[in-house]
């Protein structure tokens, strides 16, 4: 732990500075230096230690004690000693705990620090030179409350890093627990509740994300014969636009929908077609996000939709959607889905949208990109109606073939959400975990206004709650600039089908790529199987002492290994599920330090590249596929540009 001189404190800070990241750097400057200092209060005490109190106005309290190194010894060892790959730091504690963990955990631990008080961290980067703990590449820091680093956190989910946190140890520094308990108490909810969505967008297992590659391949027709998203690009700028959801309460807003038409955009989300088109209330948009066939059965299966309808859904939809849709429609890519990244550098221009986990969070960022504004929604209860309902009269799922389904949702364990009406409403874990995702993209859409039509329902942060009827008063006053089909259809005519094809022809290439990479994958799995499986043999042995330095080295040459694996977004895309779950039985487990666990971490190993070694097998099989399936399409593109250049007069 290197203290800073009284004369050398501006330089230490400005030396921190400069390793942190571009955010934290910027929130910090805009700090005036007169205001960080009356709120902190730092002196050096008799050991030439720097210690701190806290100003709140008429109020004043210690940071640190006296000893702030003695008490940041004693606040670790009273800590439950837990070793795990990861530890959630809550609060810097002025540094002593932060620089205490460093010195005592092991070196693969990763620390996770939010500090809630930016003066608090800023005035520490005087005092302390950090240079130590960052270059370790073993820390991430985040400032200020849930709503300052959110994006920052996010981005959390899409590296390497978030598999380390598959089991985190939490640790509230005493400054935390004694002057901002609130405060962090606060974040640590909010931090546990973003982990447990993004497991939930991590998926099932690779099977799932198998499922939406092929529906990929079988909609890349429709992707190279449609316009792209980016034809879209705020078109309708300050254009009213409804999303409609299938909540128990939509039956109560059906005649006020019908008014909408031609004076705002309505966008159904998948499962409100059905109830809206009994109803005779044709939308503009229909929107889907779910790859599994029950999308087909339910809403498309034996139904008429009109042709003046477009359909703007995600590109991995069930591949019977796309033909059995008569009207004009644009096949749109997740954006910073490593798979749907990698299609749309090959056949797309690079245009998407963040689709989230629910087909709502899709329908917002549509209209967002459409430009539209304000932005309501109908329908959208996350929570049970009366009687327990849990979608409109008129949903799919009130027939037959959704039964199953509805009965699912019905089954799960009730939890209670504050409601539009101020009372508690039983809701589920799901509904809840949709609300606080749509409710995180509210937040990052400040310049957009957003209303809540919904007659009842779960209240949704980030809305302010209107009556449909007043709304569509206030908003729906002029026509529309184009309806979306007819837009659509005209930027059909504009697109050059050669061009296309030749970035079908690269794309072929690409695929046989990959799947010579996944076939090496497999050969790197089988290798270290073999090696665990010796280890194991080795370490259970009578002479297993012997083998220790050999069974340290190849205990670290499997996690040197696991990064191959990680390498490369496209491997990550098939494999997350498995290191998932690995990384928390490693991390759950902790170091191997004794035979026992040795042995126990070998065969996890062994297990786990086992697991690789399948996947990594189906993927090299599937993408082989593949080159067939698109060479078709490729035959089928220069047999229409052949026809089109044919029917050109001479």
């Amino acid at each position: 732990m290197t203290i800073a001189p009284e004369d050398k404190t501006r330089e230490t800070y400005e030396k921190n500075l400069r390793l942190l990241a571009p955010w934290i750097q910027d929130s910090l400057t805009k700090i005036e230096e007169e205001e960080l200092w009356r709120k902190i209060e730092v002196r050096y005490n008799g050991e030439g230690l720097p210690v701190c109190r806290y100003h709140q106005g008429e109020n004043s309290f210690r940071i640190t004690g006296a000893r702030p190194a003695e008490e940041a010894q004693q606040w670790y060892a009273s800590l439950r000693e837990r070793e795990t790959g990861c530890i959630f730091l809550y609060g810097s504690g002025f540094g002593y705990p932060l620089f205490e963990v460093f010195a005592q955990k092991r070196p693969n631990t990763l620390v996770i620090l939010f500090e809630e008080d930016l003066y608090l961290f800023k005035a520490m980067l005087y005092y302390f030179d950090l240079t130590p703990i960052i270059e370790t590449r073993k820390i991430m820091i985040f400032i200020g409350d849930s709503g300052h680093f959110a994006r920052a956190f996010d981005q959390l989910f899409l590296s390497i890093v978030f598999y380390s946190c598959t089991y985190p140890t939490p640790a509230f520094t005493l400054a935390a627990r004694r002057n901002f308990r609130e405060q962090y108490l606060k974040i640590h909810r909010y931090v546990y509740a973003r982990l447990s969505l993004f497991t939930f967008y991590t998926g099932n297992d690779h099977m799932d994300n198998l499922i939406g590659f092929c529906n990929l391949l079988g909609n890349a027709g429709e992707v190279l014969r449609n316009p792209y998203l980016s034809c879209l690009k705020d078109r309708y700028k300050n254009v009213p636009a409804f999303i409609v959801a299938n909540g128990p309460s939509l039956d109560k807003n059906m005649k006020q929908l019908k008014k909408i038409r031609g004076k705002g955009l309505v966008i159904s989300v998948e499962s409100a077609i059905v109830p809206l088109m009994k109803n005779h209330i044709e939308p503009d948009i229909l929107t889907i996000i779910e790859r599994t066939p029950e999308t087909y059965t339910y809403h498309f299966e034996n139904r008429d939709y009109p042709k003046d309808m477009a359909l703007i859904c995600l590109a991995l939809v069930d591949q019977r959607v796309f033909p059995s849709f008569p009207g004009p429609r644009i096949p749109v890519f997740r954006k910073g889905e490593a798979l749907n990244d990698w299609f749309n550098r090959h056949l797309g221009d690079e245009s998407a949208l963040e689709a989230g986990a629910n087909v709502s969070h899709l329908a917002l960022e549509l209209a967002a990109y459409l430009g539209a504004n304000p932005i309501v929604f109908v329908g959208q209860d996350f929570a049970y109606g009366p009687r327990g309902a849990t979608h409109s009269r008129g949903a799919a799922y009130n027939e037959e073939k959704g039964k199953k389904a509805k009965e699912i949702l019905q089954a799960m364990p009730v939890v209670y959400v504050e409601g539009n009406n101020g009372r508690k409403l039983p809701s589920n874990w799901l509904w809840s975990d949709f609300k606080l995702g749509l409710e995180m993209k509210i937040a990052a859409h400040p310049e957009i206004r957003f209303l809540n039509a919904t007659e009842g329902g779960a209240k949704i942060e980030g809305t302010a709650c209107e009556k449909l009827s007043q709304v569509i008063q206030e908003y729906c006053t002029q026509p529309i600039p184009c309806r979306m089909n007819e837009f659509i259809l005209e930027n059909k005519e504009k697109l050059s089908l050669p061009e296309r094809r030749e970035r079908l022809a690269q794309f072929i290439t690409a695929v046989e790529t990959y799947a010579g990479l996944y076939r090496n994958l497999v050969g790197e799995a089988v290798g270290a199987r073999l090696d665990c499986k010796r280890m194991v043999r080795l370490n259970e042995g009578e002479d297993s002492e012997k083998y220790r330095a050999l069974l340290d080295r190849t205990y670290r040459k499997n996690w040197e290994r696991y990064q191959l694996f990680l390498s490369d977004a496209m491997y990550r895309c098939f494999l997350q599920q498995v290191f998932f779950v690995y990384y928390y039985l490693m991390n759950r487990l902790g170091p191997p330090d004794t035979p026992e666990k040795i042995t126990e971490v070998f065969k996890l190993q062994y297990n786990f590249f086992s697991h690789l070694q399948v996947v990594c097998q189906s993927v090299s099989v599937h993408l082989e596929n593949a080159v067939e399936e698109l060479n078709r399409v490729l035959d089928e593109l220069e047999n229409e540009t052949e026809g089109a250049e044919n029917e050109q007069p001479e």
